[in-house]
């Protein structure tokens, strides 16, 4: 079953990442070695969380405007410079284009704004498997859209990093 995604013209499959692999999301930019929605023709992957953000969010970091979800970064640059970690990034952020604020997108998942440092997640979150029609607005909770993983069509297909 294919899954379409803002970010990519083409669907997405679910593929379970095989153990001792990694993948480089296409999203964040960050390599991973868990599950992915994955397009097949283009090497394009992208991390469970990447595939299942909210487009809008309103984040305790900019109380003033909710941020949305850009799949790469506007400025002239092809970068932005994150306002939470204080990093350079050139993949999916989150940004208020009135203040010119931006956050990665796992920054804005994984900081404790109280105390402006980084926590992990929980490894035993629910998968994000969403309705074919439903990736754009997702609740990565919700367990009435869990199917099972695609097989992948390339079985000798080995990653790059």
């Amino acid at each position: 079953m294919e899954f379409k995604h803002f970010s990519h013209d083409h669907g997405l499959v679910y593929h379970q990442v095989p153990q001792g692999s990694e993948i480089h999301c296409s999203g964040c930019k960050f390599p991973g070695s868990s599950n992915v929605y994955v397009c097949w023709k283009c090497s394009y992957f992208l991390h469970e969380q990447c595939f299942c953000a909210t487009r809008s969010l309103k984040h305790s970091s900019h109380p003033l405007h909710p941020l949305t979800l850009v799949s790469y970064p506007t400025y002239p640059s092809s970068s932005f410079f994150c306002n939470s970690c204080n990093l350079i990034g050139n993949g999916f952020c989150y940004c208020c284009s009135e203040c010119e604020f931006d956050i990665h997108i796992r920054c804005a998942h994984m900081t404790n704004i109280a105390t402006n440092v980084h926590v992990s997640h929980p490894t035993n979150s629910v998968p994000c498997i969403p309705a074919p029609n439903d990736a754009h607005n997702l609740n990565p909770h919700d367990q009435n859209h869990v199917y099972p993983p695609q097989n992948n069509p390339f079985p000798n297909y080995v990653p790059s990093l």
